[in-house]
């Protein structure tokens, strides 16, 4: 249908209208992206990758890490037998993660293979073979003594687990502990009633040493009332008794 020549330039300034709030629109839009864009880009810019350090000396990693600009915090250790002693086992954030200039790194440093060789303890002295086993992160378990006469007294004669097993760090490892030769040990007497003299010869003729100490009695006056240790008791030659004497 023709257009009214008398509506023709109302049509005309209508469009144009439409068409520059669209243009407006458009370009308040486009301004808009383009300032997020630049608020990205100024957030991106203020950060950094942070680098692979897993597998790394721990050192050697903080230096690293440090390089870029970012913070190392170790923050635990653990076993691993994958990678050696104090090299980095974990890390957080994870390489190539964009990290703010200034944000930290969290590392995790290996304490070396939680698997070892049970320490030869075979000759040691029960206190040097307890810090053998301290030392190897193990722990003394019950203890066995017997004697022997090809192991002199308080040494370790065998071991459980033997030397050389591989075990578990916190395991626990038990010994063998000689008494010394059967005849450095005799037994206590019944003194008990006895006269002094006679219960002072009966220690001397099975090498033990009598001490003595008096007490006032109604009866026992020069004999045996009490003794310590108990008749029956195992004491190594060259020991002490304690006898009470009535007086």
């Amino acid at each position: 249908m023709p257009i009214d020549s008398a509506t023709a330039p109302r049509h005309g300034c209508l469009y144009r209208l439409v068409r520059a709030a669209a243009i407006c629109l458009g370009l308040t839009a486009l301004a808009a992206l383009s300032g997020y864009v630049a608020m990205l880009w100024m957030l991106e810019e203020d950060k950094v990758e942070a680098p692979r350090v897993v597998g790394v000396e721990s050192v050697a990693a903080e230096a690293l890490i440090r390089e870029v600009g970012l913070l190392p915090r170790i923050v635990a250790e653990e076993f691993s037998a994958a990678i050696p002693k104090g090299h980095v086992t974990n890390q957080r954030p994870s390489r190539g993660t964009r990290v703010k200039i200034g944000g930290e790194v969290r590392l995790m440093i290996s304490r070396g293979s939680d698997q070892l060789e049970a320490p030869n303890l075979a000759g040691l002295a029960p206190a040097q073979a307890q810090r053998t086993l301290a030392e190897a992160g193990l722990v003394l378990g019950p203890v066995t003594a017997i004697h022997s006469d090809a192991h002199r007294r308080e040494t370790i004669i065998a071991q459980d687990p033997p030397a050389g097993t591989t075990v578990t760090r916190g395991a626990t490892v038990r010994w063998l502990q000689s008494l010394g030769p059967l005849d450095d040990i005799v037994v206590v007497p019944d003194l008990y009633g006895r006269e002094m003299v006679v219960a002072v010869n009966l220690l001397r003729e099975l090498q033990l040493e009598a001490r003595m100490t008096f007490l006032e009695t109604v009866t026992g006056d020069g004999y045996v009332v009490a003794q310590d240790p108990p008749a029956g008791t195992q004491v190594k030659v060259g020991g002490q008794v304690q006898i009470t004497i009535g007086e």
